[in-house]
This record gives structure tokens, sequence and C-alpha cells, in this order.
């Protein structure tokens, strides 16, 4: 794949910059997601899912080292935060677009990985998220869990499900992330874009007053304590939304996942609260068809009694998957069973593709083949 530009090893800020410019516009030319920098090869690009490298020399140190530090200047930020192990910011690059940008050492040299912001916003359609999932942006209260693997969109969903409640409720919605990604522009919502080590010291100290800030809704990225969840936890109990990420790979998993941070003698007190505060959980994966690009599939845990009764109770949470599909036609949930079986006997998604998602091959295939 060819990229423009070459790497003589520039080591002046200006030529660095200039040659990591004409890489990232050649990048996003080639629809790539990511964009990889590392010492001693050339750059790689994240294209439907492969990581493919660029017709481009290897880069030198002093390149990525002079380019990552103008780029940390353009987004206005302490470029000593370069000299740490590993930080996060984002920027906009003129003709190219916004990016977040991870920098880290590897090898005793400077790498980066940059992946790229769609703008605008891409609104709940053109996702091809499920119609339910405007219902749940209607929410006044609850936790909405948004979850899946790193690299299924998880922050480009949540983006779309604030731009939808930007358009349509007045409401104000405070952000806290590291780095700020999608900027957002007051519409009919106002919103609070608050970044952890510029705006605030850190994620806990942000919440700590964030309920201070008279929120209606509140966008927290991925909850890493015990500490920071329960935050969030008080935050939905007290009449707020509040949306949030977690790596799990579907529901019944995310729930686990949220119960299990709490110790063990406080984990029946827990499935109380995130039964009572639960909103939605939305999991998400993106999956290979047979013709054409990368598609996102769902998995949509919305309240329904037998739902709320699996969280609460420990000994009926392998049953929610079930739970989830019994309440599909009422409550607009679904399972990625539900969506794979659909997408398989409409011939878009092969067999072997929607076994490798689904919660139960055998289970899958017993049913594929009672329907057909």
């Amino acid at each position: 794949m060819n990229a423009p530009g070459g790497d003589p090893g520039f080591h002046s800020s200006s030529q660095a910059l200039d040659v990591l410019m004409r890489i990232l516009r050649g990048a996003v030319a080639a629809k790539a997601s990511d964009l990889h920098l590392r010492v001693g090869i050339p750059p790689r690009v994240r294209i439907q899912g492969q990581l493919l490298p660029l017709d481009h020399p290897p880069l030198a140190e002093g390149t990525i080292e002079s380019a990552l530090t103008s780029l940390a200047s353009v987004a206005r930020i302490d470029i000593s935060r370069l000299q740490r192990k590993q930080t996060d910011f984002s920027c906009e690059v003129p003709e190219a677009g916004r990016f977040r940008v991870h920098t880290y050492r590897q090898a005793g040299t400077l790498a980066a990985a940059l992946r790229f912001i769609a703008s605008p916003i891409p609104d709940l359609a053109s996702l091809r998220l499920p119609p339910v999932v405007k219902r749940i942006a209607q929410l006044e209260r609850g936790i909405i869990v948004v979850s899946g693997a790193t690299g299924n969109g998880k922050s480009t969903t949540i983006a779309s499900l604030l731009e939808h409640m930007n358009q349509k409720l007045p409401r104000h919605i405070v952000t806290l992330e590291e780095p700020i990604e999608y900027i957002f522009q007051d519409k009919v919502a106002s919103f609070s874009q608050r970044e952890i080590g510029r705006d605030v010291e850190s994620m806990q100290q942000g919440l700590e007053g964030v309920l201070r800030e008279d929120p209606d809704v509140l966008f927290v990225g991925e909850c890493r304590s015990l500490a920071e969840f329960d935050v969030v936890l008080n935050a939905a109990e007290s009449g707020r939304v509040v949306v949030t990420t977690f790596h799990s790979a579907d529901a019944e998993r995310a729930v686990a996942r949220m119960i299990g941070m709490y110790p063990t003698e406080n984990q029946e007190q827990a499935r109380n609260r995130l039964a009572d505060a639960i909103g939605a959980i939305i999991c998400q994966k993106l999956i290979t068809p047979r013709k054409g690009n990368l598609m996102l599939v769902t998995e949509v845990l919305t309240r329904a009694p037998t739902v709320i009764e699996c969280i609460r109770d420990a000994t009926r949470l392998r049953g929610l998957t079930a739970a989830i599909e019994k309440s599909s036609h009422e409550h607009g949930s679904h399972s990625f069973d539900q969506v794979l079986l659909g997408l398989v006997q409409e011939g878009i998604v092969s067999v072997d593709t929607a076994k490798a998602h689904v919660h139960s091959a055998n289970d899958f295939v017993r049913t594929l083949n009672l329907t057909r």
C-alpha cells in the first residue's frame, strides 16, 4: 500500500511534523482506523481490521520524537508528558481530522498509536445500531453500559448516543474523558467536557465533584476501580443517567464484572443496587460478512422483570441471555445469537463466522437446523 512522503531521517520538528501530516492524510484517504509508529519499521495502518505496512521507509527515532513533540504542541499539552512511559492526548490535524494519540515506550524508544475520530459524529442509523437505542437515549435515569473489546466502536456508539440526546433533549451532559475524543457543540443540550490531567487532576477527583455540577447525564470512560464505579452507581441511584464502558464480551459478563468489583461480602447488596439502577447494556462486535466491509452486531439488555431478577439473584445470572431473548418482543432487547441467526439465514454471514461470536456454538447450530 502506498503512502505519500518518505523518511530520510529528519530531526527538525517542522520537517518531521510535515512527514507525519502527510502519512496521516494518506492513512485517512485509505480509510484506515489506526496508525502505528515505531522506530526502525515503516508505519502501519489498520484497515478493515487488518494491520498493513505502508510503502514508506522505516521511521528514524529522531523523526518520531520530533513529530510527536510537535503534535503535542499543536494539541497544547505539556510536551514533558512525552517523557512518561505512556500518555494520551487528542489533536486536530489540518486536512486530516481529529485523532486520539497514545504514546508509549517500547525497546527504549518512543512509539505511538493514533486513532482516527470520525467527524461529523455518525448518527445512530448510519452505525446500524438497532432502533431500541433511540429509546435508551430517552432514559431519565440509570446506568447505560456500552461494552465490547477494544477497537469495536464503543467510543463512536457513545458519541452517537450523546449527540442524539444533544439534538433532542434539554439536558446538561458532563463528560469525564482521558483524553477528550469527540467534540460536541451545544444544540438542545448543554455540554461540559472535562479532560483528566488538563481540566481535573484525576478521574476520582472529577467524579467527586461532578454531582455538584448539576448534571442530567454523566459520561465516564471505563471505570478502572471500585471507588470510581461506586460513584457512578451512586450517580445513577440519585436520578441521573450515567453512560460508561466495559471491556466485556456480552451482557452476562458485563454484569458479572460490575458485581465482581465489590468484595464478596458486599456483592449481594451490589446486585440489588445494580438491579435497581441498570438502564441498559449495549454490547457490540465488529464481524466480517461474506461480502463488503466489517459490520456491527449488537446484544442489547433492557429493563424487563426476568432480566432484573437474573441480575438480583446470583443463581440465575447464567440465565440472563435467555431472559434477554424472551423479553425481546416486548422490551426491544436481543442477544448476539438472535442477530447472528438472522444474518446467517439471510446469507449475509457464514455459519463459521457466526459460531465464533455466539454464546454456545452447539446451541446455535441446533437452533439454525430447527429453523431451516
